[in-house]
């Protein structure tokens, strides 16, 4: 199975790294989650009700829109409070996260081993988000930012909805006995797709200069010149 693969770039201040990263994530889930499954026979089932809730960004001017379960969004913040913690280290090298979905996969084996059985993920789909993330000092340009960026980020997420809900592959529904290969069914109250969240590591990103910096820089070009 040839995964769909999908890249997502933003540039953000590091205090936006969280709302960011969350308001991707969470808009993917979003239309990949589907309500609690109530099987009443191996292939008879009905969905109970999924509720929504709106987010609003801490250093964004952005809202957006999240399956209501504080256990998916538990999960999730744990994600992403480790990719945050790696963009500030100055030690570590900061990360590129994927978001995979994926459904398990069973192969048996005839001959000598009769009716062995293993398991592996089998990706359909892989999200990965470019986040180039650096400093501003100065409160104007943070201010700027947390408008500029809410529009990048939109447009990000209107990209999203675009492309999730082409009539493209997605695994069809499994009965009872194999629900477990293509649902997270830990969750109480809603069930996603078996997903994983990944970071890749790359080259430490160089800080990129203030509005202030970039004048001078300029300034002193031409003056040199």
């Amino acid at each position: 199975m040839n995964a769909r693969q999908h890249e997502l770039r933003l540039t953000v201040e590091l205090r936006q790294v969280n709302d960011a990263v969350s308001c991707i994530f969470h808009s993917l889930l979003l239309h990949r989650t589907l309500a609690k499954f109530q099987f009443s026979t191996e292939n008879n089932y009905t969905l109970g009700s999924l509720g929504l809730k709106e987010v609003d960004c801490d250093h964004i001017d952005l809202t957006y829109v999240r399956v209501n379960s504080e256990e998916l969004a538990m999960r999730l913040d744990e994600d992403v409070r480790q990719f945050r913690s790696e963009c500030c280290s100055v030690a570590e090298r900061p990360n590129r996260p994927r978001f995979l979905f994926q459904k398990q996969r069973r192969q048996s084996f005839g001959g000598w081993i009769s009716g062995a059985a293993t398991e592996d993920s089998a990706i359909w789909e892989q999200w990965k988000l470019i986040l180039d993330v650096f400093r501003v000092d100065s409160n104007d340009e943070l201010r700027r930012m947390r408008h500029t960026v809410a529009d990048s980020l939109g447009d990000l997420v209107l990209s999203i909805c675009t492309k999730i809900n082409q009539p493209l592959y997605i695994p069809k529904m499994p009965s009872k006995s194999l629900v477990n290969d293509v649902f997270e069914t830990r969750f109480s109250d809603c069930q996603p797709f078996l997903f994983q969240i990944k970071r890749q590591a790359v080259p430490t990103l160089p800080q990129k200069p203030s509005f202030t910096q970039a004048a001078f820089q300029r300034i002193w070009k031409d003056v040199l010149s």
